[in-house]
């Protein structure tokens, strides 16, 4: 049997998560939202006040009686230290900035280097944490295969960027290939839309995909779902016109994965494919072209944090 303690542990973190998905909440409102009685809430309202985790927004009302209490989620209660990684025509660019709990970025600092290699990572990874010692989380987008803190390219570069952080840090992290997050931050438009997968081609010619399935991200049991540039002939493939090789990867993905939305975005095609359909018409996807995939990775990132740090226990 769970003790009083954990029970009432659980129900504030019952309520928490609520404030990280709503913009201002009142008792009643989490009240409907939860199951939980009026004596559980008010006390995790309490809790979570007395932290400093929430704070009291407005009261609103008739102005005789009594008014309806709203909170919010204090927005200086948590940081994110975000890391932004991208392949470019000469090497790569990072984009790297602090974040607080409604997504506002601060010093946010740009810089290239010709390699992909662990002393960069490290090196901003430092720098920031040197300035924002009160991170409460570091989020890393990346060109690559991410899992469980190890990023690798095939044979080109392997780096152990999550052990070196538990080590020196002590702070939770996420670091989650870069189409993945884009598809992340893509579905945000389209939250009724649980099934969605984002194309993403490279001027290289190599493609990513990132794929959500049932709302959530889909990785695979190694976090290789969406490494497309491993299908069949790829390598010769890219010597096709980059319009009719994308054709074809739409194509594809919409044959395996039947998604209901699929956000296409490329460095080399400009115009929407001619896309013939590889399913009867009505299990086709709307097609959707992603004119900025850097801002749907940075909200990936964002969302990816929130979700995350939701559930992490503070104070």
């Amino acid at each position: 049997m769970a003790s009083t303690s954990d029970l009432k542990s659980g129900n504030i973190q019952t309520v928490r998560r609520c404030f990280y998905l709503n913009e201002s909440l009142s008792v009643n409102e989490v009240k409907k939202m939860t199951g939980l009685s009026h004596g559980c809430t008010v006390n995790a309202f309490r809790a979570l006040e007395e932290n400093g985790e929430i704070g009291l927004l407005e009261k609103t009302g008739k102005t005789v009686g009594r008014k309806t209490h709203r909170y919010a989620l204090n927005e200086e209660f948590g940081h994110f230290l975000a890391i932004d990684v991208r392949r470019e025509h000469n090497g790569f660019s990072s984009r790297s900035w602090r974040m607080n709990l409604k997504g506002t970025e601060t010093d946010v600092r740009i810089r290239s280097f010709a390699e992909m290699d662990d002393t960069y990572l490290h090196e901003e990874i430092s720098s920031m944490m040197r300035a924002y010692p009160d991170t409460d989380m570091i989020l890393i987008s990346t060109p690559g295969i991410c899992e469980e803190g190890v990023i690798t390219n095939g044979e080109i570069f392997r780096m152990d960027i999550g052990s070196r952080i538990e080590a020196e840090y002590h702070i939770p992290y996420v670091i989650e290939n870069d189409v993945n997050v884009a598809a992340i931050g893509f579905s945000a438009d389209y939250p009724h839309n649980a099934d969605i997968a984002v194309i993403y081609q490279a001027e290289n010619g190599i493609f990513g995909c990132g794929i959500l399935i049932n709302g959530r991200l889909y990785n695979g049991f190694s976090h290789a779902a969406g490494e497309v540039r491993y299908l069949p002939d790829m390598e010769e493939k890219k010597k096709m016109d980059p319009s009719l090789l994308l054709a074809e990867m739409i194509q594809s993905v919409s044959a395996i994965l039947n998604p209901k939305i699929i956000g296409w975005a490329s460095d080399c095609v400009h115009e929407e494919p001619s896309v013939s359909p590889s399913l009867p018409a009505r299990h086709m996807p709307t097609l959707i072209h992603i004119h900025d995939l850097n801002t749907c990775r940075r909200r990936g990132l964002f969302s990816i944090g929130i979700y995350n740090i939701s559930e992490e226990s503070k104070g």
